[in-house]
């Protein structure tokens, strides 16, 4: 009889089990982010190297940021002969100070979460997914870089002499769209502005003037919810 009971009681929790993961999925919309990237554009700069990025959601009823990716160099600091580049990706820094109540600056003894960190990636098709709260409604933002991407505005030397020593060249550009957590629906973001060369700032900068060659590094953003 001991045995009997025990039978029943592990196969009701394997049903609850099962409700509660259905439930879960019901409520939870993915979202899936691709981007095409030209490794023809980026690589006339003068590293050579593909971009720095970030993704991140920001919900248009609470305000809460949600960082979904980063690559690694911005994510950790860990940029060849320096600790941080402060220039790199400054507008998701804003953001992620904002979500994480931080001051500083990501740093390989502090860096960013692994959870959204990842290698910087050169193939030409990439694809970011995460999870959202099924009819949840979202502002997105996505944040790129190219270093040493100089064009006559911005270029190596300024006209007051100052120097650009990040090899920044053409500032990180930003792309924002909308989505809702609603399967079926397909968005693609467009560019709203950059930020500084020479200094951090996490202030978008409407004027796109001089941005060259830097827009059209992704040549392709989608982003659809499944």
């Amino acid at each position: 009889m001991r045995y009997v009971t025990l039978v029943l009681v592990i196969t009701l929790t394997g049903l609850t089990n099962c409700t509660n993961e259905g439930k879960k999925k019901d409520t939870e919309t993915t979202l899936l982010f691709t981007i095409y990237q030209e490794s023809n554009v980026y690589r006339r700069s003068i590293y050579g190297e593909a971009p720095q990025f970030a993704i991140w959601l920001e919900n248009k009823e609470t305000g809460e940021i949600r960082s979904v990716f980063v690559t690694y160099r911005t994510a950790t600091g860990d940029f060849e002969g320096k600790t941080a580049c402060p220039v790199s990706l400054p507008v998701w820094i804003g953001a992620f100070r904002k979500e994480t109540g931080r001051t500083d600056f990501p740093v390989p003894r502090n860096p960013a979460p692994d959870a959204i960190t990842g290698a910087t990636p050169k193939k030409r098709k990439i694809e970011v997914h995460t999870t959202i709260n099924s009819g949840s409604d979202w502002y997105y933002y996505i944040e790129m870089n190219v270093s040493g991407d100089y064009t006559p505005e911005f270029s190596l030397l300024q006209d007051d002499w100052t120097m650009d020593d990040q090899g920044n060249g053409q500032p990180s550009i930003i792309y924002k769209g909308e989505i809702s957590g609603i399967s079926g629906q397909q968005s693609t973001p467009i560019l709203i502005g950059r930020s500084e060369q020479i200094y951090f700032s996490s202030a978008i900068n409407q004027d796109l003037n001089g941005i060259k060659n830097a827009k059209d590094v992704f040549s392709e953003i989608t982003v659809k919810a499944k």
